[in-house]
């Protein structure tokens, strides 16, 4: 059974196999439902023709800018146009989404702080921490004499009667 198979379904399932990350071929090619060697084809094809290709296109190798970039250029896109610019990029729609995210929930850190005031403000705080455990434990030697100079009374007041 010779089954056809799309130019865009060939690419993206290459990109996918090039980007999987920790995922082994055989998992991908079930996943995929395509067979080992017509994937290791694919795959052989790809880098033939395009192995001028610049390796930052990879999705992992992107800089922030150009992430950045990425998620703006694509905004106003709806959805086949935007699977046309990840094609052209070597992306996968999911990379842009997860690139949105990820500046979503980045905690904002002021940059105007250089590595040397950085420094100094987790001294200044490691020496309040410690000031304040240092006054914890003063604030609970009072309480523990408060309480004994009261059963201490208590016991003189019950020996006068």
């Amino acid at each position: 059974m010779n089954i056809k198979y799309t130019q865009g379904f060939k690419e993206q399932a290459v990109q996918k196999a090039l980007t999987r990350g920790s995922t082994n071929l055989k998992t991908l090619v079930q996943e995929l439902n395509v067979g080992y060697s017509t994937l290791q084809k694919w795959i052989r094809d790809y880098k033939t023709v395009n192995s001028d290709t610049d390796k930052r296109q990879r999705p992992k190798d992107w800089t922030r800018e150009e992430q950045l970039q990425a998620i703006i250029d694509t905004s106003a896109m709806d959805e086949n146009q935007r699977n046309q610019y990840c094609r052209k990029k070597g992306l996968f729609a999911h990379h842009i989404d997860a690139w949105r995210q990820n500046f979503l929930q980045t905690e904002k850190v002021p940059s105007t702080l250089n590595k040397a005031e950085l420094r100094t403000l987790k001294e200044e705080i490691a020496s309040l921490q410690k000031e304040i455990r240092r006054k914890d434990k003063a604030l609970a030697e009072t309480a523990a004499l408060l309480v004994l100079q009261k059963k201490f009374q208590a016991l003189l007041e019950g020996q006068e009667k």
